[in-house]
């Protein structure tokens, strides 16, 4: 079935798309309310201007701005990540491509009709990134790109690099680039516009009526009032989750995000054996995982969920894969071996 492991990332882009509508209409709504607030007197219209510069801007811009990151995917990173593009209706002028790149813009077209795609992404070249390394960003299955790095090119074969780019068409079919940008926009979502102002009233204001309710529970205490002792107490205890609640969320949301991209991981690795073979998929991964990695400082968690290799270390305990963008190497050439997700 053509495109048959995108289901599950439909769901979450239909999920995240509502998520952004819905920050919308309350950026909306929250500015339009602060507006009205401004015309009936001097306190609501201290209420307005929260509403407004806490609420109201800051929703539609983050919304603007995820649009924008969105559909800019593909030239913000060949202007950041100094990618050099490979034209494919130029790919034959005489001088203007080394045979390499030629092989590799032809290979991707071929591998991109051989999945089904409605058009061949965006061919780039990461200069002067000697890490073996590969990764697809886009918007739609029409407007993507697919990056090789130099070091790829250079320590890798033919197949093998082949095969990697089939991997990282694979994310595209699959529509886990969109997921992606729209997961990690998610994040910043919740942490700007549902605890920035949360966090303005808790802390700013909410600190000094915890003070006085824990001086209150020890007074009360002292005198053997423990049942007003306890009931400040847990207004004490109150105040300091909803402190907490940022982290909390901030930490479940990375899990969330670190889940889909080792899940996705699986399936891109089983696109790539169907086109081209298991066994190249698994020469190439058993290749990277040999190879030295020294992530770049830059942007580096940016690009952990990019990447088809990060830094991993061999660690051992029940949780210690929670941390991890990627599956380990050996998990993803036992499930190629096994066939888990070619079925």
């Amino acid at each position: 079935m053509k495109f048959r492991n995108a289901k599950g990332n439909l769901a979450v882009i239909f999920l995240m798309t509502l998520f952004c509508l819905s920050v919308f209409s309350y950026g909306v709504y929250a500015s339009y309310y602060g507006l009205l607030l401004f015309q009936q007197g001097a306190f609501n219209f201290i209420i307005g201007l929260f509403f407004l510069v806490c609420i109201g801007i800051p929703s539609i811009y983050w919304v603007l701005t995820t649009m924008y990151r969105y559909f800019a995917a593909v030239p913000s990173y060949v202007n950041q990540r100094k990618i050099r593009v490979i034209n494919p209706l130029l790919v034959h002028e005489k001088g203007l491509y080394s045979e390499t790149e030629k092989w590799l813009c032809t290979r991707v077209k071929e591998l991109a009709q051989a999945e089904g795609l409605p058009k061949t992404p965006v061919v780039g070249i990461e200069l002067c990134d000697d890490n073996p390394n590969a990764y697809a960003v886009g918007a739609t299955r029409s407007y993507a790109m697919v990056v090789a790095t130099t070091g790829l090119i250079k320590q890798l074969s033919h197949r093998e690099v082949a095969a990697v780019m089939a991997h990282e068409l694979g994310h595209i079919a699959n529509l886990d680039t969109m997921a992606k940008t729209l997961l990690s926009a998610a994040l910043d979502g919740v942490m700007l516009i549902l605890f920035t102002p949360m966090l303005l009233i808790v802390w700013y204001f909410g600190r000094f009526v915890a003070l006085l309710m824990l001086a209150a529970g020890v007074i009360y205490g002292l005198m053997g009032n423990w049942q007003h002792a306890t009931g400040f107490f847990v207004g004490v205890l109150v105040w300091i989750l909803l402190m907490m609640l940022p982290m909390i969320t901030k930490f479940l949301v990375t899990l969330l995000t670190f889940w889909h991209s080792r899940w996705r991981e699986y399936h891109a690795d089983a696109v790539a054996a169907r086109l081209t073979s298991v066994d190249d998929m698994v020469s190439a991964l058993v290749r990277l995982d040999r190879l030295p990695f020294e992530p770049p400082k830059k942007n580096k968690e940016q690009m952990a969920t990019l990447w088809i290799r990060v830094a991993m270390t061999q660690e051992t305990g029940v949780f210690h894969w929670l941390k991890h963008t990627h599956p380990p190497i050996h998990k993803r050439i036992e499930a190629l071996r096994r066939g888990f997700y070619l079925r």
